[in-house]
């Protein structure tokens, strides 16, 4: 009797578990009931570096008024309707939480974030609508609210609240939302400036690897649109950045080079291209003078005369035009006779 009633709670545990909804990391595919998201985002926070969404619990401090969620629901209109908003996105927080399968819970959650908004509490406005959009994505109109999601951030992002000079909501959180927008909806016609503005994100704290990776996505996902043609210029402008602080790094400047070469032969009307062109050049002097400094390293007591002389060759043949070139023919020259002796 034992051994079936332990099979019997086992079996009562697995479908209690099949029938709650998998929850996942906000904006993450469908592990958050997202049907129009993707993960695939190189430049974001990864998927575990976010919060994960957690259930709302019912509260020993926010209990409901009303026997029932209908009645609940209609007293939190009436409180809002008299201006009470704070007991009226209360009253919608404890439905939530007391009648989370109620079909006014996802009516009540809406409530809420408009109430937020409307006193201009904007992160706590974000913060319930990804709630919704996490945990009741087919009973509300999906794209429509990630489209008010980004609209919020923008605002939020506009309406900054500082003190003494310093921000209340981090850059960070600001690109998360801004991140999440892209993720819920990622065809929408406001991505591509949507993912400029988590580029300057990036760049506004130093994080220029990611600004990059950001700025490429939007080229190969939006190639024709003028948020591409943006991020064309300010992807050669932030690989420079970093060719410049890591000089040292001769692969990274050569795979700049090749990327600034390609975006000067597809764009070649770009209103920024004489820049980029310039860059080009400057790319180049630097690589010739360490491919120099290389081959006359060769050239050393060290070396044979073979190495050094294979050395100066390999520079000729990458840069037949260097103002160096008749100096190394001539140390060529002599290299060959003391190899031949």
């Amino acid at each position: 009797m034992r051994k079936i009633g332990l099979l019997f709670a086992v079996c009562a545990c697995v479908a209690a578990q099949a029938a709650e909804p998998h929850r996942g990391v906000a904006g993450s595919s469908f592990a958050a009931n997202s049907p129009y998201a993707t993960d695939a985002y190189p430049g974001f926070d990864g998927l575990d570096d976010l919060k994960r969404p957690e259930k709302k619990d019912k509260s020993w401090f926010n209990w409901v008024d009303r026997a029932t969620p209908a009645e609940q629901y209609e007293l939190a209109k009436e409180l809002e309707a008299a201006s009470s908003f704070r007991k009226a996105r209360r009253a919608c927080d404890a439905l939530v939480r007391e009648w989370p399968a109620a079909a006014e819970a996802p009516h009540a959650q809406l409530r809420i974030v408009k109430i937020y908004a409307h006193e201009k509490d904007y992160d706590d406005a974000l913060e319930e609508l990804e709630y919704l959009l996490d945990f009741y994505p087919s009973e509300v109109p999906y794209l429509e609210l990630v489209e008010y999601l980004y609209k919020l951030t923008n605002l939020m992002v506009k309406e900054k609240k500082t003190m003494f000079g310093l921000s209340f909501t981090s850059d960070r959180v600001v690109r998360q939302h801004y991140e999440s927008v892209v993720r819920r909806a990622p065809r929408a016609s406001y991505v591509p400036e949507t993912m400029l503005k988590i580029a300057d994100l990036r760049e506004q704290n130093d994080e220029y690897e990611e600004a990059v990776q950001v700025y490429n996505q939007l080229i190969m996902k939006f190639p024709k649109t003028a948020e591409a043609e943006a991020a064309v210029y300010l992807q050669a402008k932030a690989r420079m950045w970093l060719c410049r602080r890591l000089s040292y790094n001769i692969p990274r400047c050569v795979d700049t080079q090749k990327y600034l070469k390609m975006m000067i032969a597809d764009h070649p009307r770009h209103d920024r291209v004489d820049e980029m062109k310039e860059w080009l050049a400057e790319l180049e002097r630097h690589l010739e003078a360490d491919a120099y400094r290389r081959a006359k390293f060769y050239d050393s007591k060290q070396r044979t005369p073979h190495a050094a002389a294979a050395a100066w060759e390999r520079f000729l043949r990458e840069y037949p035009l260097s103002p160096h070139a008749d100096e190394i023919r001539a140390r060529i020259e002599t290299l060959q006779k003391g190899i031949q002796q």
